[in-house]
């Protein structure tokens, strides 16, 4: 897997599927899940309060008890059984050099995934 899916195999583990999660020794890409409010949005009240409990403890919590990903928020808790994101060996991002170099990389992921 390459696609940033770890939470899915997380779930697979834990109803007794066969499978591991191994995280490469010189780095994984950590694929964030932004969020936004659209500027002309009809109820920007309700947006933004959806964006704080999107983005409190609890809901973060929800995230990570049920969904299985990861949270930066300093109060939740890791699941059993999961990797906390901080023992994670993350790559540093540069869309500089992924934009010079994108046509390379996507024959390269072709090739070698068949695609």
């Amino acid at each position: 897997m390459a696609d940033g899916n770890e939470y899915n195999l997380i779930q697979l583990k834990e109803r007794g599927q066969p499978v591991e999660i191994i995280y490469p020794t010189e780095g994984t890409p950590l694929i964030t899940g932004p969020s936004a409010l659209f500027k002309a949005a009809p109820n920007p009240n309700a947006a933004r309060l959806f964006q704080n409990w999107l983005n409190s403890r609890e809901s973060q919590q929800l995230l990570v008890d049920f969904a299985r990903t990861h949270s930066v928020h300093a109060l939740v808790q890791q699941k059993p059984g999961g990797k906390a994101l901080k023992e994670i060996k993350t790559l540093k991002d540069d869309p500089l050099g992924v934009e010079k170099s994108a046509d390379e990389i996507k024959a390269r992921y072709a090739k070698i995934f068949g695609v």
